[in-house]
């Protein structure tokens, strides 16, 4: 009875901890969402900024021709023996320079496939000793992958079913052709249409190859757990393709 009550506590603490993690991690991406709006009305300040100096430049320009071509003329009698040189008047106004958007990398910030009930953060999933580390009770990006508008393979993974790392992607092979994903990223949405899933060996690194379109890949575990290795022997897939 002790070991049951003792295991019951381990696992109580475990889920709790997992909770408090999933809650930082809401917190981190609610301030990032902030920031990304701070960002994009600086920009907008900025642009604006240089559009009206580059209307304030071509206006003093047209004055400043103005003056020089209509400046009263010397009478015959009064002009000098030698007659100074005549003033150059440009005969094109320069034109202002033109101003030039600040490019704004694009940073995903949430996966929702309304047809699974699934909306959930998403980070960068970085490579760590050689293998992407995939994020607890979030979606993670896997780094090298593309990204929305770039064409290629966009990755994303997530853990299938743990206490302390969560079930983002518990449901993904319900998802049939026809449904939609969307990427919610800093600069705008980008929706996908599901075009088809599979499992694959978990070594399969095929699908995480580029691709010549754009397309989203959804990855998470399945099949048989092996406890020596930790990890599961077999990947669910699940792909679509960028809508136009």
């Amino acid at each position: 009875m002790a070991a049951g009550v003792l295991l019951l506590v381990a696992t109580g603490l475990l889920y709790g901890y997992g909770q408090y993690q999933a809650y930082q991690l809401d917190q981190d991406m609610a301030r990032a969402e902030r920031l990304d709006a701070a960002t994009a009305t600086a920009l907008a300040m900025a642009e604006t900024a240089a559009t009206a100096e580059a209307r304030g430049l071509a206006t003093a320009t047209a004055v400043a021709r103005m003056e020089a071509t209509s400046a009263p003329a010397t009478t015959a009698a009064a002009a000098p023996a030698i007659a100074p040189p005549t003033p150059v008047v440009p005969t094109t106004t320069p034109r202002p320079p033109t101003p030039t958007a600040t490019p704004v990398p694009v940073v995903l910030r949430r996966v929702q496939a309304p047809a699974i009930g699934l909306d959930a953060p998403v980070v960068e999933s970085r490579i760590v000793n050689g293998e992407w580390e995939v994020p607890k009770f979030v979606a993670g990006h896997l780094q090298g992958t593309s990204l929305p508008g770039a064409g290629g393979n966009i990755v994303l993974s997530g853990h299938v079913q743990s206490i302390s790392s969560g079930n983002v992607f518990a449901h993904i092979d319900a998802l049939k052709p026809g449904d939609e994903v969307v990427l919610k990223t800093n600069v705008g949405d980008a929706r996908y249409v599901i075009e088809g899933k599979n499992i694959v060996p978990n070594d399969d690194m095929q699908v995480v190859q580029p691709t010549a379109r754009e397309e989203l890949t959804l990855i998470t575990c399945t099949g048989n757990f092996n406890y020596l290795t930790r990890d599961f022997d077999k990947r669910w897939v699940v792909w679509g393709v960028r809508t136009p």
